[in-house]
């Protein structure tokens, strides 16, 4: 359902974030804004602040920032309309009547589908439920038991039994009143190769139902019990359930995962219901599947560390590489436990226990150990093309290390293991790295554009004191925050002063599009953690544009040495007196903006 902005910007100026943040979490009260330990991560001090007054939260911690609406999605795990239906719902406000368009009506019939679909599901889980008891579902709970999974577990993850029949299930649904179209679309039922009619899709398989993250029925795994292929069948795309977008269990370990501050990562639905089941509670499972862009994306809004748990045969080795891949890519913290004798989860815990899987999570290792150990391997190490070979399968997530001193430690490490100079590792990882031109600008770039203490000073006063501001815009110009890495705050804020806006996080976070500035640099400015007077704001921001404009005239003498230096060597007289007096003439700027700054501020 797409809600129109109007709707949403009322109710976000309705909306009492404090109100609505604290049904989750127990906040506190100091000076303007309200703390609390973050709901997000584990923590023992708060450092998760709501700014009632500029509507948004941020957490100093693990970085999550946002409106109610960003708080409402990660807590919930749910899509932004249903957030908006939840706030207004929390608020008392009543959600707009959608315009009779062709938008409208195909968002009213995808919503119909969708809680059709629901209703099926539900009827589909207690059918296999009830089947499971049955005189047919005897194989079902044989299996269940050899597997170690107790009654109490098999009926609090709603496990069941699809029968060996072609219409069981399509029979008893349209018993209780699903339409024949319904059922085809269910993804419960295959169409017949005649194109006329259908037959049940699972069939002789115990039934795992699969969750969202609220809780609801999406879909079904079923693994077979007799003769026949696949192993295992997940139901195909519906409107309810897209491949690669859930993770099993997540629904029930989400606020475990939060609590402990990592998650564990397995592959099926037996190593999660094990381990679950005695008392390990921060896992999910992939569902069989190579994890996705938007399985990570999901897990980041719960933990940002995790533990890879798959199967150690060759197949989890490349599903566990694949997804080292992602996961490092989008920041998070690996590391991977291989489990001794090629043992996967539910085996190891059901051989050696609940407290020898624990002590095995606390050695798992790094992610690099792990790439590195696959790596030797894999390849003669007595050789010279062997350790070659080795070094150019580590190199290319060597370079996913965005920290340095990591990197560093990392290049010594490795060397040591291959038995190489590290001097010849890092040559060999610099080479590597230029390789991939983009990746070296983009860093290159960063580093130039850090952000001055005197940037986010000035840009503090700014957006927290109204008449700072309006005395202060008219002494700035553009050539002040062109080149800066906050240019386009700037930019938003000449905007917002010109058009007679009070500057918010809202309206920043709808317009700026780069994530580092919206999620950790906005919400560190609007948080006031000490509040100060009119005149110290005042004194801050002036003395804050004297030193930017200082070192920019610093920055740009820089850059004229640099060429005064060419052209000395070039042998070019001409050209290095003209740059010479280019560089007097920013060093005379210089030193006048140098004595105003200690004339004003002595």
């Amino acid at each position: 359902m797409r809600f129109p902005k109007e709707f949403i910007d009322e109710l976000r100026n309705q909306a009492d974030i404090v109100r609505v943040i604290g049904d989750y979490v127990t906040l506190k009260k100091k000076g303007q804004n309200y703390w609390a330990c973050c709901p997000f991560h584990g923590e023992k001090s708060p450092s998760f602040s709501v700014s009632p007054a500029k509507g948004f939260f941020k957490c100093f911690g693990c970085g999550k920032a946002g409106t109610v609406f960003q708080f409402v999605m990660e807590i919930e795990g749910s899509n932004f309309p249903e957030a908006v239906k939840t706030i207004a719902e929390k608020c008392g406000v009543a959600l707009p009547v959608m315009a009779n368009d062709d938008d409208a009506k195909y968002a009213e019939e995808r919503d119909k589908q969708r809680d059709e679909l629901r209703q099926l599901n539900i009827w589909a889980t207690e059918f296999f439920e009830s089947n499971l008891e049955s005189g047919e579902g005897q194989i079902a709970l044989d299996y269940l038991a050899k597997r170690g999974i107790s009654d109490d577990s098999r009926r609090q993850f709603r496990l069941g039994y699809a029968p060996n029949s072609w219409d069981a299930l399509s029979g008893f649904l349209q018993k209780r009143g699903a339409s024949k179209f319904q059922i085809e679309r269910s993804g419960l039922v295959s169409l017949k190769d005649s194109g006329s009619g259908f037959y049940d899709k699972f069939r002789g398989r115990l039934m795992f139902p699969i969750l969202d993250a609220q809780g609801k029925i999406v879909a079904f795994g079923g693994r077979i019990l007799g003769e026949g292929e696949p192993k295992y069948l997940n139901s195909p795309e519906t409107v309810l359930y897209t491949k690669g977008q859930h993770l099993f269990g997540l629904n029930y370990s989400r606020d475990a995962i939060r609590r402990q501050g990592f998650v564990i990562l397995v592959e099926g639905y037996l190593d999660f219901l094990i381990p679950y089941q005695h008392g390990v509670r921060n896992l999910v499972a992939s569902l069989g599947t190579a994890l996705t862009d938007n399985q990570v994306r999901l897990l980041g809004r719960y933990a940002r560390k995790i533990i890879v748990n798959f199967d150690p045969d060759s197949a989890g080795v490349n599903a566990t590489k694949r997804s080292l891949e992602l996961l490092l890519t989008e920041g998070f913290k690996v590391n991977v436990l291989t489990l001794p004798d090629n043992l996967d989860p539910d085996e190891f815990i059901r051989e050696r226990g609940v407290e020898g899987y624990g002590k095995a999570l606390k050695n798992s290792q790094s992610f690099m150990d792990y790439i590195v150990e696959q790596a030797i391997r894999s390849h003669d190490q007595a050789s010279p093309a062997g350790k070659v070979e080795t070094l150019n399968e580590i190199l290319p997530y060597l370079k996913l290390v965005k920290d340095r001193v990591e990197m560093t430690e990392q290049v010594e490490r490795i060397a040591d293991r291959l038995k190489l100079d590290s001097k010849v590792v890092r040559e060999e990882f610099r080479r590597a790295v230029e390789t991939r031109a983009d990746r070296v600008s983009e860093t290159a770039v960063a580093a130039q554009m850090a952000v001055k203490p005197a940037e986010k000073t000035l840009l503090a006063a700014l957006l927290n004191h109204a008449n700072v501001r309006r005395r202060m815009m008219r002494q700035l110009t553009e050539a002040d925050f062109k080149q800066l890495r906050t240019a386009p705050i700037w930019k938003l804020l000449f905007d917002f002063e010109q058009q007679g806006f009070e500057p918010s996080y809202a309206a920043f976070s709808e317009q700026i599009y780069d994530a580092a500035l919206v999620n950790d640099l906005l919400p560190e400015l609007l948080i006031e953690v000490e509040e100060k007077a009119e005149e110290a704001y005042q004194r801050e921001a002036e003395e804050s544009l004297l030193s930017l404009r200082s070192s920019r005239l610093a920055e740009q003498q820089a850059v004229l040495q640099t060429e005064i230096n060419q052209a000395q060597r070039a042998g070019n007289a001409e050209q290095v007196n003209e740059l010479l007096l280019l560089k007097f003439e920013l060093a005379k700027q210089e030193r006048a903006i140098m004595n105003q700054m200690r004339n004003s501020f002595s």
